[in-house]
C-alpha cells in the first residue's frame, strides 16, 4: 500500500469493528479439481480473547460454545486492539490432486500469528509467523507472513489462527496451492521490482537535480521519497525479508517511525513548493507545528516503551496531515499559483488509484492487472507528476526570473537614459558655467575667444562678419564715487540691454574684461553692424534709466565696429585690434559715440557724436 493509503487504513482500523456477518454457519472450505487460489478470510469464525490466558487445548474445548456464529461480508478487521483473537476455519480436499498448501497473509505488519493445524487424529502441528518473529521462522522466504502444511485428497483438518499485535487485526487469508504461490510470488516480485526500480530512479535523479542546483524542493522530495519508498517496503514486508530480518525490535516500531519522516518531508516539501508563507499564511503556521510534532513522534516510536499508543497517536495525525496538505494545494491552485496544477492532479492520481483498489476489494470492478495494483499505479504517476511538477515550479521560476531581469534591465536602461539625461544637463549646465561671467551672466572672455575662431573660420568660406567693442563711459569715476556695488550693478544692468539688443540666436554677447563688452554678429555686414551698435548706444544712453540708492545715474557707452567680408581668410587677432582701435577712436571723440573701421584698413566715415542729449553721431 501507499502511505496515503495505509494512512487512511490504519485510521479507519483505529474505529472500525469487525464486519457485519450473516446467520450462515459456512465455515467450511472445500478443495475441488481446480483449486489453486482461494480467498478464506470469509470462512473464519472467531473469539476474542480479552485476558489471553486461552491456550490452544482451552479453545478445541470451548469452541464450539465461544465461536462467533456468523460469516463475515468481508475479511475481519478489529482496528487497533490488546486483545488476543482466536479464528478456525476447517479444510477439506475433496478433489484436488495438490496435497502441498500454503496460507498466505496479506497483511504482513502483525506482529504474531501463530497457526495451529488440527488433523482428526488429535495431531497438533504449530507454526509462528510475524513482524516481531524472526523472519527465518517463515516456511517459505516470502515477504507475506505465510504457512506451509500438506492435506491428501480426502482427507481435512482444522485450522486455528492465535492473533496478537499492537498494530491493527486484520486477517485477510489466502490459501495457494504451493507451485501457484510460487508462480504467483514471482509475478509480484516482478512487479514490485519495476515499482521500487522507478522510485530508486526517481530518488537518484531529484537528487542529482539537488546537487547541481541546490533548490532545497528538491531535497525535500528526496526525502519523501526515501523515507517513503522505505515504509512501503516495510508494509510489504520486503523490508523484514531483505533489509532487517533478524532485528524484529526495529521490524514492529519502524512503521512508526517511518510514518512520522514521510509525514515530515511531504510536509516539508508541500510548504516550501506551495510557498504558503506567501500563498496560505495560516496554513503555513499550521504546517510549522506539524513539522516540529513528527520529529518528536518518530522520537518517541524509538524510546516510548508503549508502541500501541504511538502508532495509533501518529497514523491519525498523519491522516488529519494529508487532509491539510490537499487543501492547501486546493487554495494554492484557487488562487492561481500555476505550480499547484500539478501538485493536485499528483495526490488525484494516487486517490483514484486507491479507489479502484477499493472498489475491486469490494467486488464492485473486476479483478485485473490494473486493479490488483491499482494503488501501485496511483502511487507511481504521483513521484512521476510531483517531479514534473518541481520541472514545472522551476520553469516557472525561471520565467519569473526572466521577466524580473527583463524588468530591471529596462528599468536600468531607463535609469541610464535618465541619468545620461541628467548628465548632459549638468554637463551643458557646467559648460555655461565655465563659459558665463560670473557677475553679469552674459559670456566670459574664455567663451568669446573661442565664438570668433570658430565665426571666423565660418566667414572664410561664408561670410560676412561683425564685431561690436563696448566700453563703459566714465565708469572708473562712477566705481569711484558710488562704490563696486554701484559699479557691479551698473554692469549687469548693460548686460541685460546689450542681451535685449540681439535678435537672433547665433549672436554672442561678452564680457571681454572690466567694464568691456564685445558683441559677436555672424551674417552681419556694416550696416548691419552700425545700426545694433547705435541701438545699443541709444538704448543705454536713454532707456537704461539707472538709479543708484534713490537718484538717477547717468550712463553711456562708446562702441566700436569692425566688419569682415566674407570668402577671405580672416584673423581673429586682426578683427578684435580692429575694433578695439574703432573703441578707441570713439572714446576720443567724445564718448558716446560709435566709430567703425573694415577689416581691410578702410575706415568708414565718421559722423560727428551724437551726445547723451540727442547729438549726432559719427559714421
Amino acid at each position: 500500500m501507499h502511505l496515503l493509503t495505509a494512512l487512511l487504513v490504519l485510521v479507519l482500523l483505529m474505529f472500525v469493528g469487525p464486519a457485519s456477518a450473516d446467520l450462515e454457519h459456512d465455515f467450511l472450505v472445500i478443495l475441488d479439481e481446480n483449486a489453486s487460489r482461494i480467498d478464506i478470510s470469509r470462512h473464519l469464525s472467531y473469539y476474542e480473547d480479552a485476558a489471553g490466558t486461552l491456550n490452544i487445548a482451552s479453545i478445541i474445548r470451548q469452541w464450539p460454545e465461544i465461536a462467533s456464529s456468523g460469516t463475515p461480508d468481508e475479511a475481519y478487521n478489529f482496528g487497533f486492539s490488546d486483545s488476543v483473537y482466536w479464528f478456525q476455519t476447517r479444510i477439506e480436499n475433496h478433489a484436488s490432486a495438490n496435497d502441498r498448501w500454503v496460507i498466505e497473509g496479506l497483511y504482513p505488519i502483525i506482529d504474531k500469528m501463530e497457526v495451529f493445524f488440527v488433523k482428526p487424529n488429535g495431531v497438533i502441528e504449530r507454526q509462528i509467523a510475524g513482524d516481531s518473529v524472526p523472519f527465518t521462522s517463515r516456511p517459505r522466504d516470502h515477504h507475506n507472513i505465510n504457512f506451509y502444511f500438506e492435506l491428501p485428497q480426502g482427507e481435512s483438518l482444522d485450522v486455528f489462527f492465535r492473533v496478537q499485535t499492537s498494530g491493527a487485526v486484520q486477517m485477510r487469508l489466502l490459501l495457494w496451492g504451493s507451485d501457484d504461490f510460487s508462480a504467483a510470488d514471482h509475478q509480484e516480485r516482478f512487479v514490485l521490482g519495476l515499482y521500487y526500480g522507478l522510485l530508486v530512479c526517481m530518488a537518484l535523479f531529484n537528487l542529482l537535480i539537488f546537487l547541481s542546483i541546490r533548490d532545497v524542493n528538491y531535497l525535500w522530495y528526496v526525502s519523501y521519497i526515501g523515507f517513503y519508498g522505505l515504509l512501503q517496503f516495510t508494509l510489504n514486508g520486503l523490508a523484514f525479508e531483505h533489509l532487517w530480518p533478524e532485528s524484529t525490535w526495529w521490524n514492529n516500531r519502524a512503521v512508526s517511525f517511518l510514518i512520522a519522516m514521510g509525514m515530515f518531508s511531504i510536509l516539508g516539501f508541500s510548504r516550501s513548493f506551495l510557498a504558503l508563507k506567501q500563498n496560505a499564511p495560516g496554513l503555513e503556521r499550521v504546517f510549522r507545528a506539524l513539522l516540529l510534532f513528527f520529529p518528536v513522534m518518530a522520537v518517541a516510536a524509538l524510546v516510548y516503551p508503549a508502541y500501541a499508543p504511538v502508532i495509533r497517536v501518529t497514523t491519525f495525525m498523519a491522516a488529519v496531515s494529508v487532509l491539510f496538505i490537499l487543501v492547501a494545494g486546493a487554495l494554492c491552485l484557487y488562487r492561481r499559483f500555476k505550480p499547484a496544477r500539478y501538485f493536485m492532479i499528483a495526490w488525484t492520481a494516487l486517490l483514484a488509484g486507491m479507489m479502484l483498489y477499493t472498489f475491486k476489494t469490494f467486488g464492485l470492478i473486476p479483478a485485473n492487472f490494473i486493479t490488483e495494483y491499482a494503488i501501485q499505479i496511483g502511487s507511481a504517476f504521483e513521484v512521476v507528476l510531483l517531479s514534473i511538477a518541481l520541472a514545472d515550479r522551476m520553469r516557472h521560476l525561471m520565467l519569473e526570473n526572466q521577466q524580473i531581469q527583463k524588468d530591471m534591465t529596462t528599468q536600468l536602461e531607463q535609469r541610464v537614459a535618465a541619468r545620461t539625461s541628467e548628465l548632459e544637463v549638468v554637463n551643458r549646465q557646467l559648460a555655461a558655467l565655465s563659459s558665463t561671467d560670473g557677475l553679469t551672466g552674459v559670456y566670459n572672455r574664455r567663451y568669446f575667444d573661442k565664438r570668433l575662431a570658430e565665426e571666423a573660420s565660418r566667414c572664410s568660406r561664408q561670410g560676412p562678419l561683425s564685431l561690436l567693442m563696448i566700453d563703459v563711459d566714465h565708469f572708473k569715476r562712477l566705481n569711484d564715487s558710488l562704490g563696486h556695488q554701484a559699479g557691479d550693478a551698473c554692469l549687469q544692468r548693460i548686460a541685460r540691454a546689450l542681451e535685449s539688443a540681439v535678435r537672433r540666436d547665433t549672436d554672442a554677447v561678452a564680457r571681454y574684461g572690466g567694464e568691456e563688452f564685445a558683441l559677436i554678429l555672424p551674417a552681419t555686414d556694416s550696416r548691419g553692424a552700425t545700426v545694433v551698435a547705435e541701438s545699443i548706444r541709444l538704448a543705454v544712453c536713454r532707456s537704461l534709466n539707472f538709479h543708484w540708492r534713490g537718484r538717477p545715474v547717468p550712463v553711456s557707452v562708446s562702441v566700436g565696429v569692425t566688419t569682415a567680408s566674407g570668402g577671405r581668410r580672416v584673423v581673429p587677432e586682426n578683427l578684435v585690434a580692429l575694433a578695439d582701435e574703432a573703441l578707441y577712436q570713439a572714446k576720443s571723440a567724445g564718448r558716446n559715440t560709435v566709430c567703425f573701421l573694415a577689416c581691410d584698413g578702410a575706415e568708414g566715415n565718421r559722423p560727428p557724436p551724437e551726445t547723451s542729449d540727442g547729438g549726432q553721431s559719427q559714421h
